[in-house]
C-alpha cells in the first residue's frame, strides 16, 4: 500500500513539473562576468532548485561531521572518567584510625 501511495505522488510531482516546464518556455537571460546564458524559465527554476538542494545538502553534511567529532571526543572523555572511578572503586578503604 505504501509503494502505491509513493508512486502516485511521484506521478503527481511528474505531471505538475511536465505541466509547469510546458507552460512557462519564456526564454530567461542570466548575466555574469564572464558571459551570458539563456534558459527556459523552467530549466532556470529547476536549476535554482538543485543548486538549492546541494548547498542545504553541503552544509547539513558539515555539521553532522563536526557533531560527530564533537560527539567522538565526548565519548573519550567519558570513557576515561569511567575508567578512572572503576579504578577508585577497586582501591582499598584505608582506615586512618
Amino acid at each position: 500500500m505504501r509503494r502505491i501511495i509513493t508512486i502516485t505522488i511521484f506521478v503527481i510531482v511528474f505531471a505538475i513539473g511536465a505541466a509547469f516546464s510546458a507552460i512557462n518556455t519564456d526564454p530567461v537571460s542570466i548575466n555574469y562576468y564572464i558571459g551570458q546564458v539563456t534558459f527556459p524559465l523552467s530549466v532556470m527554476l529547476i536549476l535554482s532548485l538543485i543548486a538549492g538542494i546541494i548547498i542545504g545538502a553541503t552544509v547539513i553534511f558539515a555539521s553532522t561531521i563536526r557533531l560527530r567529532y564533537e560527539n567522538r571526543q565526548l565519548q573519550k572523555k567519558l570513557d576515561i572518567s569511567e575508567q578512572e572511578i572503576n579504578s577508585l572503586r577497586i582501591l582499598p578503604l584505608k582506615d586512618e584510625h
